[in-house]
């Protein structure tokens, strides 16, 4: 890990020779896609772990950079880009961190007062409005569109192919159900696209416990245009009556719940199917331990 360390630290400064780094660390286990590493103890930088996430952060350093002054939240602000390379262990951003840590929801059970919670709910609201609402023909970006039946097709197939052998025959049955009910009927899977996160996870989450707000939004490796209801289904996963502080800001949320619901249902399966591509244990545990005989 030391040499990983190194070789990024290495980059960094043939590429910025004039920053000054005083201290460094690897947080390798953080990111699924991404390496990261903390220098100074104020700047970010994410590296590619796998080739396909090369083109991925080029396309997030672009928009990031145009969503600027555009959002209520923080995000990051690339600052920092590697050049001339296409190699892993050599691309990277960097940005000045983001106060806060990440909302993982152990944490978020421990919030009991009813004001902060619903102050909370507002900012994420508020944010998720906000980016779904900017207009597509404002980014000068060519993003592909996502999230079509196409994509949860594949998934099907992936899902059969590699999980359905590890799964318990009523489990199979449930995925069956859940996704052809969805994939045989248009209207369940009909959206205009819209700008959206697409990882509204609680790892990308930051929470002040100083002030107890929500600080900021990062990791836009997935952002672009796609179905909404991909964000409000990972906004679902903090539980009912979390969710219902949305309504009042954001009330076209009500029309997405059906294609949230199906999305929300998918989760754990997407992250099973992560950890056996990608030799990641936890993740395969995590993902695959619903669907596995008690």
């Amino acid at each position: 890990m030391r040499d990983q360390k190194e070789q990024y630290l290495q980059s960094i400064q043939e590429n910025y020779p004039n920053l000054s780094i005083q201290d460094a660390s690897l947080q390798s286990h953080e990111g699924q896609y991404n390496d990261i590493l903390i220098v100074n103890q104020q700047l970010i930088f994410r590296f590619p772990k796998f080739e396909e996430g090369l083109t991925t952060l080029r396309r997030e350093v672009n928009l990031l950079n145009q969503l600027q002054g555009l959002l209520t939240l923080s995000i990051p602000h690339p600052v920092y880009v590697s050049r001339n390379t296409e190699t892993i262990g050599k691309v990277f951003m960097g940005y000045p961190k983001i106060r806060g840590e990440p909302l993982w929801h152990q944490r978020f059970q421990t919030i009991k007062d009813q004001q902060i919670l619903a102050k909370m709910a507002l900012q994420l609201a508020t944010f998720l409005r906000e980016l779904h609402a900017i207009p597509v023909d404002h980014l000068a970006l060519d993003l592909p569109v996502s999230d079509g039946p196409q994509y949860w097709a594949n998934l099907y197939d992936e899902i059969r192919l590699f999980l359905f052998p590890k799964m318990r025959p009523d489990a199979r049955n449930i995925i069956i159900e859940h996704f052809e009910k969805f994939l045989n009927h248009s209207e369940l899977h009909s959206f205009e696209p819209t700008l959206r996160h697409g990882d509204f996870g609680s790892g990308n989450i930051l929470f002040d416990h100083r002030d107890q707000t929500i600080s900021g939004i990062i990791d836009f490796g997935s952002a672009g245009l796609g179905d909404p209801a991909v964000d409000i289904a990972a906004a679902m996963t903090f539980g009912e009556s979390f969710f219902n502080y949305y309504d009042d800001t954001y009330p076209e949320i009500k029309s997405l719940i059906g294609r949230a619901n199906f999305y929300k249902g998918t989760f754990a399966l997407q992250e099973a199917l992560y950890g056996m591509k990608h030799d990641d244990h936890d993740a395969y545990e995590r993902g695959i331990k619903l669907y596995l005989n008690d």
